[in-house]
């Protein structure tokens, strides 16, 4: 983890370089992929929603941890979202294309004034501060 600093166009930067964006998405999807089959089952998303554990997490809030049934509804909800066509499965193109709309909700939720922020390594908003930061020493 590290902290940056980013704003929107940081993000949409990264969106905006297709071949760039492309690359991370193929990379991520295929470390969520473990049995290589070049689909993401609901096993396969859920356990990488659940690593992000922001939900779990209660920020210091007591009782606001919901149930393990609530936690499911919501991994089965978000998975919905990213199987664009209902076959119960998410190929390539519906992982980048949901992807790139939640990279884009979260630019918009930061708006153009820089915010620091605590990163992970290998996340899109980290690999979008890596290039961004690359950019910006051959420019």
């Amino acid at each position: 983890m590290s902290v940056e600093i980013l704003d929107a166009s940081t993000i949409c930067n990264f969106i905006n370089d297709a071949d760039f964006f492309t690359k991370s998405v193929e990379k991520r999807f295929s470390a969520i992929d473990s049995n290589h089959d070049g689909i993401l089952s609901y096993t396969e998303l859920a356990c990488e929603l659940k690593k992000l554990r922001v939900i779990e997490t209660h920020y210091g809030i007591d009782g606001a941890i919901p149930s393990s049934d609530e936690l499911g509804q919501l991994y089965h909800g978000l998975f919905a979202r990213f199987d664009h066509d209902g076959n119960g499965s998410v190929d390539l193109e519906e992982y980048k294309s949901e992807m790139r709309e939640v990279m884009l909700g979260i630019a918009s939720g930061l708006g153009f004034l820089p915010v620091q922020m605590v990163l992970e390594e290998g996340s899109f908003l980290k690999l979008a501060v890596e290039r961004e930061m690359a950019a910006k020493v051959y420019a």
